[in-house]
């Protein structure tokens, strides 16, 4: 891998992320498909119970849960435990997007804060300052 296709912390300058670009784009990618597995579930308990409708929705959360199982473990091979799972909570932030989109939810100012909490804590855990 070449020095240019990695963002890395050098001596005397500011600190950048530490994984490939390519593989924080690919998890956070894969933390948005991920994130449509709280749609799909929730569409599921719209449905009948056993309808063809409630087998689809809940085979599609089978789908996305599994194929994000697989990309995980893609994206574990070239970043630290740490790193992946410090940007997870993004899936919440995500899911309150979809709730407004998809549902018509209403956004209050304290989700909105705890987003931005979300958030920082992200900001916070890839920066690598302790």
């Amino acid at each position: 891998m070449e020095n240019k296709d990695k963002i890395q912390a050098q001596p005397g300058r500011k600190r950048r992320l530490e994984v490939p670009v390519k593989w924080f784009v690919i998890l956070h990618l894969s933390l948005v498909v991920n994130s449509l597995a709280g749609v799909a579930s929730k569409m599921a308990g719209r449905q009948e119970f056993l309808s063809l409708r409630f087998f689809f929705f809940y085979g599609l959360v089978l789908l996305i849960t599994f194929l994000f199982a697989l990309v995980w473990q893609q994206v574990l091979k070239n970043m630290s435990l740490t790193f992946a799972f410090t940007n997870k909570p993004i899936t919440m932030i995500w899911g309150l997007s979809w709730g407004v989109l998809f549902f018509q939810e209403v956004v209050t100012w304290k989700m909105l804060l705890g987003s931005l909490i979300i958030l920082a804590g992200i900001i916070i855990g890839v920066s690598g300052d302790e």
